[in-house]
C-alpha cells in the first residue's frame, strides 16, 4: 500500500504536465491517506477527505490508485463514503465484459484493407489510400 501511495506521489511531483497548484493539492491528500497507513482503522472521514482531494487534484490520480486491490480493502471504509469502488469490484459484478471482446467491423470474412498489397488497398473510385497508420 505504501509503495502505491510513493508511486503516485513520485508521479505527481515528476510529472511536468502539472500546475502547482494541482501538485500542491494531490501532496497534502497523499500526506492525509500516508497518515491514514499507520493506524489500526482507517478514519473513514479523513480517508474521504484525502481521496477527495486527490480526486479534486486530478481524477487520473485516484483512478490509478483505484486499480490497487490493497488501495480498495485498506480505504473500502472511505471509499464507501464517497460512494466509490474499487475497479476490480466493478469488473467482478460483470461477469464478461463485451469491452474486453474485440470489436468485429463491417467487413465479415474479408481481408482488412490496410493488411492487402498496395495494389489492391483502393478507395469505392479506384484511387490509392494513403499507407495505413504507422506505417512510413
Amino acid at each position: 500500500m505504501r509503495d502505491a501511495l510513493y508511486r503516485t506521489r513520485v508521479l505527481v511531483n515528476r510529472t511536468p504536465h502539472f500546475s502547482n497548484q494541482t501538485r500542491r493539492e494531490a501532496n497534502r491528500a497523499l500526506d492525509i491517506l500516508d497518515r491514514q497507513l499507520g493506524l489500526n482503522q482507517v478514519n473513514a472521514a479523513e480517508g474521504a477527505r484525502g481521496i477527495e482531494l486527490l480526486n479534486r487534484a486530478h481524477s487520473s490520480l485516484t483512478f490509478g490508485l483505484l486499480r490497487s486491490d490493497d488501495f480498495a480493502d485498506r480505504f473500502a471504509p472511505a471509499l464507501r463514503r464517497l460512494g466509490l469502488r474499487g475497479i476490480n469490484d466493478r469488473l467482478d459484478e460483470v461477469p464478461s465484459s463485451v469491452m474486453a471482446l474485440p470489436i468485429p467491423g463491417p467487413i465479415g470474412e474479408r481481408e482488412h484493407r490496410d493488411d492487402l498489397p498496395d495494389p489492391e488497398r483502393v478507395d469505392a473510385e479506384g484511387r490509392p489510400l494513403p499507407p495505413p497508420p504507422g506505417f512510413y
